[in-house]
């Protein structure tokens, strides 16, 4: 099995005891839990889609196809800016 080794000073190493103590489990325990919460959190961050070839390809043309302005943009675009009044 896989091992890590840390090197912390003293006063973490208390404060990770605490709050082990205080939950009831080990040093080692609380160390793996709070790791992998916090790994799982940084990587919901990053929401994962997977796509079939079929649609992966229907995302790539949507992207690629450009996207006709609307009346609105059209016209907002076609305003003169309040500094050239």
């Amino acid at each position: 099995m896989p091992q890590v080794s840390l090197r912390i000073n003293s006063e973490r190493l208390d404060v990770i005891d605490r709050a082990a103590e205080i939950r009831g489990i080990s040093r080692t325990e609380f160390v793996l839990r709070s790791s992998e919460a916090a790994a799982i959190e940084i990587l919901n961050e990053r929401p994962v889609i997977a796509l079939d070839d079929e649609t992966w390809e229907d995302f790539i043309v949507a992207l690629d196809t450009p996207v006709a302005p609307s009346r609105a943009v059209k016209k907002r675009y076609a305003r003169q800016p309040q500094w050239e009044r």
